[in-house]
């Protein structure tokens, strides 16, 4: 038998293996803004990406917009994504904190 391979054994542990952590580096550039309705069951989501700043501030960044606001939000794979078309008050939230932030897509 050439092709073996463990099938069970209540010898070791578990056999999960490892998955890397990911991590966030700055991006160069504006932050970069679009509303995404696709593969989202017709909901509306704000999605922010292309940030110039490390994982700790983008983090602080979402919880004040989720506070304004008053929606959920998710921090994943270095993009924001905010519940519902609050692209405005993004904006708005940007240009209050002098920050610059671009509208991508239509």
């Amino acid at each position: 038998m050439s092709n073996e391979r463990l099938v069970y054994s209540t010898s070791s542990g578990s056999q999960k293996k490892e998955s890397k952590a990911k991590t966030h580096s700055p991006a160069a550039g504006p932050t970069k803004m679009r509303l995404e309705t696709k593969g989202r069951g017709g909901r509306a989501v704000t999605v922010l990406w292309n940030m110039p700043f490390s994982e700790a501030d983008i983090r602080s960044l979402m919880k004040d917009v989720q506070a304004k606001k008053a929606c959920g939000a998710t921090f994943k794979d270095g993009r924001i994504e905010f519940q519902g078309d609050i692209c405005e008050a993004v904006t708005a939230y940007f240009a209050e904190k002098s920050l610059k932030v671009v509208r991508a897509g239509g």
